[in-house]
């Protein structure tokens, strides 16, 4: 599509129902912002009173019915029993939950009423009337936020993409709920918050621990089930006895159709009856994930959630006085609960001691997940300590005066096959404020977390490139002379939302200024990659993707998981920059007019809804879902290949990681169009029994490759000239890395050679490059010359003669 002012913008989903919501949202949010022409005085602001007719519409509607038993309906309305049935792609506002959330702040402005027997209006038939009105309210907040991005946009303080960063933010917030999946929350947790220091810290300070909190929650789950199961069974009974039905049976009518509240709500005795916990510790808990009324009138708290300050959030339970809790939706969700516990001991005595515990458990935990990303062969540095570079301190392998330099610390550093990962842990959390859409609170929270992690990981990798290794702090030199790709991550343990994806607005703000960009990613998303992306080339490739320049600036999305999913399903490439690379990589072919031309026009890409298999998955996972559905799965290349990587690893050749990720780079196409030309080359083999090769190669930002596929007999000749052809070739090609493959009949891999080092002059070499009269394969002409062409006509004349 194009906008109005002509810039271009490609729209991407998994299905044509994600790709209309994604294209419909942008057409609305276009359409709230109309330019001025010139001397035209802009009209009143109608927004405010837009919301106050809505608010006091809800209100009109609620008056006179149990409050509780309409913010059930709404549940019964709003929320399918199995999420089979349920998927992203299909959903609006009018379905979500916030809508649900309007309704409820209303409710609570009222102080959440009980029913006026004088009302005559079933609560059933006005719950979908309420739906659409809260839904509505929520495409207020949307709009809202839009007109205050433009208006700080127009501002003179201004800063860079911050404006475009806060609505966004301001926006996930407003109207997405559940951002994690409860088992990978429940994973985060149990590392997290399962230490000695929590549970000394939540007791003295809350009252309650982790675990506790945990208990609490299967007994809500199980006493809520419970009821209706109780429910339905008198019902069952009744219907088996034939006859008037009795009391019991008239009861379990009216609980489910008419009061179901009553089978939802619960008292503080209840549950610590059912949790075997003490009555007062357990009602201490429920007060913390609940909201009750605080004085506030339905219009002031509409309003708050319209401007980006949602009174109930991290909390989904209602408590009124002289009632029972309310359960809602996300009733003390895992997600929510770690937030939650943490606010009122944030700058109390106890904090410093909990949050260097939690910091620790963090590191471990995202150590222990790459670690495991990468099949567990990597060599892990946790915690390494070693002196950074500062002033004219010499850190080079010669120095002799590296004890000099200060001290500095990496949380983690993994070193795989010439591959250095350096990784930066944030546990600190983004304040509410941030959250509300605050340019300053959002600027402060991205320097702490985002900027600082990533100076820190770019510290290190700039040291390795710089000197190929490192002074650790007890003296030892710690080598990384074959370390020629590295990468920077920085893990946040807080859910960063759209943040993660905007990365063109974190350069323009300053926060992340590094040529070379890290991988911004949450501890959830992390942890979601590991079970998706279950070979690690399928990961290197990914990352290697996630920290390109190009994609990074040329892709814009809400989540993480859809971008991840989105390479799953074959996608997330865009054309790199062809002047950038050829002058990074003189080696490689020189820009064409077309390939300026394919970059310049590639525009924009808006990435629409990819994850609902995955959602899928995970809902089967965590029994919200009937249907079992299994994990996704990025597609194989062809088997050729994924005989010769798994091989190479079994076997730990070197390359195995980084050949794994240039194939798997490839699209299924050119995939295809290689595994061709080697079965081509093993069939000429099979027909003259001689030696033959087939070549390819390509170019990014991780350096220039290639590689040579050899057929026929294996003889010390032949092993002598496909080592000298492999060096000569790389040599002339300017190649930083080189394989070269001696494949048996069958295709499978009976030897590798592996060369990885920078281009660098010898004489010797080119020689030899001449001597063998080497032709890079991308300096070959697209099609065939005509004196090239007239030959070949001769040739056929002379068959046919």
């Amino acid at each position: 599509m194009e906008t109005a002012d002509g810039r271009r913008i490609t729209l991407v989903a998994a299905s044509e129902a994600a790709l209309m919501a994604t294209a419909a949202q942008i057409d609305a949010y276009a359409g709230q912002l109309q330019p001025l022409e010139p001397g035209e005085e802009p009209g009143r602001d109608q927004l405010p009173a837009v919301v106050e007719h809505a608010a006091h519409h809800i209100e009109k509607l609620v008056g006179g019915h149990d409050s509780y038993d309409v913010m059930t309906m709404l549940r019964q309305y709003l929320v399918p029993p199995d999420l089979a049935l349920w998927s992203e792609s299909g959903s609006s506002l009018g379905d979500s939950w916030a809508a649900a959330e309007v309704v409820a702040l209303v409710l609570l402005g009222l102080g959440l009423p009980t029913r006026d027997p004088e009302v005559e209006t079933p609560t059933a038939s006005i719950v979908p009337e309420l739906a659409t009105s809260g839904a509505a309210v929520v495409q207020l907040a949307a709009i809202n936020g839009i007109t205050r991005y433009s208006r700080m946009s127009a501002s003179a303080d201004s800063s860079g993409g911050l404006t475009a960063m806060a609505f966004r933010l301001s926006s996930h917030e407003t109207s997405v709920r559940g951002r994690q999946y409860p088992t990978v929350a429940a994973q985060i947790n149990d590392a997290v918050l399962r230490t000695p220091q929590t549970a000394t810290t939540f007791r003295n300070s809350l009252g309650f621990s982790y675990d506790d909190v945990i208990a609490v929650r299967h007994a809500l789950v199980d006493l809520v089930g419970r009821a209706h199961e109780q429910a339905y069974a008198a019902l069952a009974l009744a219907a088996q006895a034939g006859g008037a039905p009795d009391a019991t049976a008239q009861a379990a009518v009216e609980a489910l159709f008419q009061t179901p509240s009553q089978l939802q709500q619960v008292t503080a005795r209840q549950v610590a009856d059912h949790a075997g916990l003490e009555p007062g510790l357990v009602e201490t808990l429920l007060d913390r994930f609940s909201v009750r009324p605080n004085g506030g009138a339905p219009l002031e708290l509409v309003r708050a959630f319209v401007d980006g300050r949602n009174p109930m959030a991290g909390t989904a339970m209602l408590s009124a006085p002289d009632r029972g809790y309310l359960p809602l939706p996300g009733a003390i969700a895992l997600d929510e609960i770690r937030r939650t516990c943490e606010a009122p001991i944030k700058g109390t005595s106890a904090w410093t001691r909990y949050g260097r515990a939690r910091d620790r458990a963090v590191e471990a935990l995202v150590a222990d997940i790459l670690t495991a990303m990468l099949d567990d062969r990597a060599a892990v540095h946790r915690n390494l300590r070693y002196r950074e570079s500062q002033a004219a301190h010499d850190l080079s392998a010669t120095s002799t005066a590296h004890a000099v330099a200060p001290i500095t610390e990496v949380d983690c550093l993994l070193v795989l096959d010439g591959v250095a990962l350096c990784v930066e842990v944030k546990a600190g959390d983004l304040r509410p404020r941030t959250r509300q859409g605050g340019l300053a609170q959002l600027q402060g929270d991205l320097e702490k977390t985002v900027k600082a992690a990533a100076s820190q990981a770019d510290r290190l990798r700039r040291l390795i490139v710089d000197h190929e290794g490192l002074w650790l702090e007890d003296g030892t030199w710690l080598d990384f002379g074959d370390i020629q790709e590295i990468h920077s991550l920085v893990v946040c343990l807080d859910d960063l939302g759209p943040l993660a994806l905007c990365t063109a607005e974190l350069v323009r703000a300053g926060v992340l200024t590094q040529t070379q960009l890290p991988w911004v990613v949450s501890v959830h998303d992390l942890v979601v990659t590991q079970h998706v992306l279950n070979r690690p080339e399928h990961f290197l490739s990914y990352l290697r993707r996630r920290t390109n320049r190009d994609a990074a600036l040329w892709v814009t999305g809400s989540d993480e998981l859809d971008l991840l999913m989105w390479f799953l399903a074959g996608g997330f490439y865009f054309v790199p920059d062809p002047d950038r690379i050829h002058a990074e990589h003189p080696g490689s072919k020189p820009p064409t007019a077309r390939m300026r031309r394919e970059y310049s026009e590639q525009g924009r890409t808006q990435v629409g809804t990819f994850t609902d298999p995955l959602d899928a998955y995970y809902y089967w996972l965590d029994g919200s879902s009937s249907q079992e559905v299994a994990c996704p799965r990025r597609g194989d290349p062809p088997p050729l290949f994924h005989r010769l990587i798994d091989t190479m690893r079994q076997q730990a050749a070197p390359g195995w990681w980084r050949v794994g990720a240039d194939l798997d780079g490839y699209s299924t196409q050119a995939q295809e169009q290689m595994a061709t030309n080697i079965e081509t080359t093993l069939e000429s083999s099979r027909r003259d029994g001689k030696f033959h090769t087939f070549t390819t190669g390509g170019t990014d930002d991780t350096g220039r490759w290639l590689y040579i596929f050899a057929t026929g007999p294996v003889t010390p000749e032949s092993r002598d000239h496909l080592r000298q052809y492999l060096a000569a070739k790389k040599h002339q090609q300017h190649a930083d890395r080189a394989l070269a493959v001696h494949l048996n009949p069958d295709g499978s891999p009976r030897l590798t050679l592996w060369l990885a080092y920078p281009p660098e002059n010898d004489p010797e070499l080119d020689r030899l490059a001449r001597a063998m009269r080497l032709i890079p394969p991308d300096r070959a002409p697209d099609s065939i010359p005509p004196k090239a062409k007239a030959k070949a006509k001769a040739v056929r004349r002379k068959r046919r003669r």
